[in-house]
């Protein structure tokens, strides 16, 4: 796996929408009118802009989902981070659960934000997947990708499965 310059971005930064200047790594672009929190999930909406081998922009049309999610702060000690985890639920227009193929994955409605802000290479927990991938065991998969919230740049995160 090529890992870009992007990726030495972890902590939050100033970026908004106007000022970023694209990534080789999938957007994923998360608008909500609530505060996001542990239980109960707020309602949000969703695109994620993934163009394989050029350049992502937040303005870009969206390749991978544009939609209703519910959305909540995942983990534990984690939540007092600065760069928090969620997980996330893609849902219909009625707020069933919606199965769908995001960034290479097979259909689900269960997936994780997963901030790694302890991980200052923010490598460990995707080379140990990598690792198991290799000797056939089962690992969640995984997309590395740049989140905003709001407009607001929150860094890079792996994107991924729900263990289920």
């Amino acid at each position: 796996m090529v890992l870009h310059a992007t990726i030495a971005l972890n902590a939050q930064t100033n970026f908004s929408y106007e000022t970023f200047e694209g990534s080789p790594l999938p957007l994923v672009l998360i608008i909500t009118s609530e505060t996001i929190v542990d239980e109960p999930r707020v309602i949000a909406a969703m695109k994620i802009i993934s163009q394989e081998g050029g350049v992502n922009h937040p303005d870009d049309e969206p390749t991978d989902y544009d939609g209703r999610i519910s959305i909540e702060i995942r983990g534990g000690s984690s939540q007092s981070f600065p760069k928090r985890s969620f997980s996330l639920e893609t849902q219909d227009s009625l707020g069933n659960n919606n199965n769908v193929s995001l960034l290479g994955m097979p259909e689900e409605n269960d997936w994780v934000l997963y901030g790694p802000y302890s991980d200052k290479t923010m490598m460990r927990n995707a080379i140990m997947y990598g690792l198991g991938d290799q000797i056939d065991r089962y690992t969640v998969r995984r997309r590395y990708c740049e989140l905003f919230i709001n407009e607001n740049y929150r860094g890079v995160y792996l994107f991924m499965e729900s263990v289920k």
